[in-house]
């Protein structure tokens, strides 16, 4: 049995899933997608689409070369996925962790919130997802998502760095297909312009007092 995440069971799953994104089904949801193999991007070349940015850092999950990743915008949220089923195993079935950054570029927006889902066999074990600048930790455990619905606020970020944690507790019969990290964005005023907001607010309360005198 075999569960699906929420951007990819519309359409299918796998690298079908991302083929079909990146082509007819962009145009009719205003999405657009930027994809590499894991090698090229584990290589040092970034993930870019729209404002955002992803960068490998550091770590293994035991991907094949020729494993997808993908970053994925579709209004106000982007995706970052993972996919095994281009590598001949047609999934992963290896335990590890890797750790990226997503960060904005040349816009006013910030990042709000995340969730997390996973595409496995239905015993495989679970993936989480862990942050260095916010404390919330993410677990998709035989393939639920987190959270059911919706999206889990944070702290607006400009960027985050984010582990993702596979753990195959099941055994080489057991395989994770693809997981995603979304990222919901929002345009946030700049801590600057607030304060400068509230200086003019108090010089108007100040006139105002002194007129009154």
């Amino acid at each position: 049995m075999m569960t699906t995440n929420k951007l990819t069971k519309t359409f299918a799953s796998g690298s079908l899933a991302i083929g079909v994104l990146a082509g007819a089904v962009l145009t009719a949801t205003s999405a657009s997608a930027a994809m590499l193999s894991w090698a090229d991007w584990t290589s040092g070349t970034p993930l870019i689409e729209g404002d955002k940015k992803v960068t490998f850092v550091s770590g293994t999950i035991g991907a094949e070369a020729v494993d997808d990743v993908a970053l994925m915008g579709m209004g106000d949220h982007y995706y970052f996925v993972y996919d095994a089923m281009n590598g001949p195993a047609m999934a992963n079935v290896n335990s590890g962790s890797f750790t990226y950054t997503i960060e904005v570029i040349g816009s006013p927006d910030y990042i709000v919130g995340v969730d997390l889902d996973s595409n496995v066999t239905s015993n495989y074990g679970t993936v989480t997802e862990t942050f260095v600048e916010v404390p919330n930790v993410l677990v998709s455990t035989n393939g639920s998502p987190v959270p059911a619905s919706g999206f889990i606020p944070i702290a607006p970020k400009k960027l985050l760095t984010v582990t993702n944690t596979l753990n195959n507790t099941g055994g080489a019969t057991e395989g994770l297909i693809d997981f995603q990290n979304s990222f919901r964005q929002t345009t946030v005023p700049e801590p600057g312009t607030i304060l400068g907001l509230l200086a003019v607010g108090g010089l108007g309360l100040v006139s105002r007092f002194n007129k009154q005198k």
